[in-house]
């Protein structure tokens, strides 16, 4: 009787490979990843892309370094996106000789970043901090700030860090000579929801996805697109996403005042002592924005508050014909042409006053 055989037998099969086949198709997926980054940096160009830096930790961070090697009394802007539209670099520096660091950032509050500053020993230059009522004075809760926090917390650890310093120059490289690689205009994700948006539930707490609408140069100034100063569809579907963010606003109510405003307070001091100054700025909103603000940051309690404890010089658009009347083109950011008259004559008021040279 035949014995069952323990194991298994296997049958071994070669398969023949055609010498260059591997090759073959290592180049053929290359040119086709080549034709299409070729298509979309045609597309970006005939319509009139520019150059769009992303809104990553990594670009705050560059900045926040570039303190290092700018003399101790150095001005800088800070703030959240209505200074990074408004405040020109360009342009001060055209009309000051002074170039500023602009270290503003969207949703921020700039009482984080005061605070950092005045903690800089070497630090006595001037601040210009940009108040935008509804994101300075939130409460601490709202998630936004973690945009801030987390930026701070990568700034007191990347120094070093040899993959910062490469993706850092790298992008300074190639964001200027690919505007294919503007992540924020072929967002596919973005894109979808712009185009087939899908109706939220009343009174539900929204995601902000904006579409395609500013760009960011290696200053981190932004500026919109021609077609969103121009094109009504795509500010009217800015403006509901914005109104959807006045529920969160409001979902988290303001921050603590008195004590905000002492910690305010407290930087100025700091700053002061050493010989530097800081200057509040109100820039203009209207339309439903400014309706939200005046219904939840009445001026007199949080602006004109806090001008007075802290004794800075303090500059908001309802106190000056020469800045009363812009217009932004979603209710809370100036246009290319306003952002750059808005900076000139705020410098004007400044200096006329005496405040900067």
């Amino acid at each position: 009787m035949t014995q069952p055989q323990s194991g298994l037998n296997y049958a071994l099969h070669e398969r023949n490979i055609p010498a260059g086949m591997g090759m073959r198709k290592l180049l053929t997926v290359a040119s086709i990843i080549l034709v299409l980054l070729t298509a979309v940096e045609m597309t970006a160009r005939q319509r009139g892309d520019q150059v769009n830096f992303p809104f990553t930790s990594d670009m705050w961070v560059g900045q926040w370094y570039r303190l290092d090697s700018l003399p101790d009394n150095q001005t800088v802007f800070i703030g959240a996106s209505r200074v990074q539209f408004g405040l020109i670099v360009n342009e001060w520096e055209r009309q000051t000789g002074v170039r500023p660091l602009l270290l503003a950032w969207p949703g921020s509050p700039p009482g984080l970043i005061l605070q950092e500053l005045a903690k800089r020993q070497s630090f006595k230059g001037t601040v210009i901090c940009g108040i935008a009522p509804p994101f300075s004075f939130v409460s601490p809760r709202f998630p936004v700030h973690d945009w801030t926090q987390r930026n701070l917390a990568e700034a007191a650890v990347l120094k070093t860090s040899l993959a910062f310093h490469l993706s850092y120059q790298a992008q300074y490289f190639l964001k200027p000579r690919f505007r294919c690689l503007n992540d924020a205009a072929f967002s596919p994700i973005a894109m979808l929801y712009e185009r087939w948006p899908i109706p939220n539930r009343e009174g539900l707490l929204t995601p902000l996805i904006f579409p395609f609408g500013a760009t960011r140069d290696g200053d981190m100034q932004m500026r919109f697109t021609d077609e969103m100063e121009t094109n009504n569809k795509k500010q009217e579907f800015i403006a509901r996403i914005q109104k959807a963010s006045h529920l969160r606003l409001a979902h988290y109510g303001p921050a603590n005042t008195d004590s905000l405003i002492r910690q305010y307070t407290e930087d100025v001091s700091t700053i002061e002592k050493r010989g530097g100054k800081v200057i509040f700025l109100r820039p203009p909103s209207d339309g439903h924005f400014r309706a939200f603000e005046k219904e939840h940051y009445p001026r007199e309690q949080y602006f004109d508050r806090l001008v007075k404890a802290s004794g800075c010089y303090g500059i908001h658009f309802e106190d000056h014909a020469e800045l009363r009347d812009f217009r932004c083109v979603e209710t809370s950011h100036l246009s290319k042409r306003d952002g750059i008259e808005f900076t000139k004559r705020v410098v004007e008021i400044l200096q006329r006053d005496q405040i900067i040279d």
